[in-house]
């Protein structure tokens, strides 16, 4: 990870300026911590993302009970009637944004979380619209419980460490006097929780799969 230096675009790690989270509530930054997860594939970054907003979720609303935690065998083994094992086994090459969300809605029937619903929103350009709509929803991880966003990006465009593929991460508050996100990356062998720039993030996003489908982000949040 990038360490921090002269450029804008360096990442801060976390453990080195965590004032936001102390000094202001981040009602889902505290949901979400307790469950960052490491994902067992490389291609399973979207089952470990959803793993994490899943225990989150349940957690505000007192359903979470000890052996009783949602894990990424448990969750996975619910979709047994779906691709998504295939997916995520090492070479299975993950999940696109919206096949995401089609997921998302079926386990929140599986949890029980009937008062909640996912959102996608694809991002085909970086543009004024898209980057004031992203906004929007990350101002809310601060101010609204149970709101709960997770980034498909592009590694390489947002981390710069060459890595030419897609990955899903959970995204945790929103310092909007530095207008930079705190990424709760689920690989985390190589990626420590830390802030990016809003529009860093936002161009990562934006580029397309190799197949022309495009990233984004989905919200997960009470209806």
């Amino acid at each position: 990870m990038n360490d921090i230096g002269s450029s804008k675009l360096d990442f801060m790690p976390l453990a080195r300026d965590n004032a936001h989270v102390r000094m202001t509530p981040c009602p889902n930054f505290w949901a979400l911590m307790p469950h960052q997860i490491h994902q067992h594939t490389d291609s399973a970054c979207s089952l470990a993302s959803s793993v994490m907003v899943l225990n989150a979720a349940r957690g505000l609303e007192g359903m979470n009970r000890v052996g009783d935690l949602v894990s990424e065998k448990r969750l996975i083994e619910k979709f047994a009637h779906t691709d998504w094992p295939a997916g995520i086994a090492p070479d299975g090459g993950g999940r696109k944004l919206l096949r995401l969300v089609e997921h998302l809605r079926e386990a929140l029937e599986f949890y029980h979380l009937r008062d909640w619903v996912v959102e996608g929103f694809p991002i085909a350009s970086p543009d004024t619209t898209a980057g004031e709509t992203l906004r929007r929803h990350l101002a809310a991880l601060d101010t609204r419980p149970g709101h709960f966003i997770i980034a498909n990006f592009h590694l390489d465009l947002f981390y710069g460490d060459g890595s030419d593929i897609g990955h899903f991460s959970p995204l945790a508050a929103y310092d909007a006097a530095q207008d930079r996100v705190l990424v709760l990356d689920c690989y985390k062998a190589d990626y420590e929780p830390a802030w990016a720039p809003t529009d860093r993030l936002l161009q990562a996003m934006a580029k397309p799969c190799d197949d022309g489908k495009l990233r984004g982000y989905l919200v997960v949040r009470r209806g």
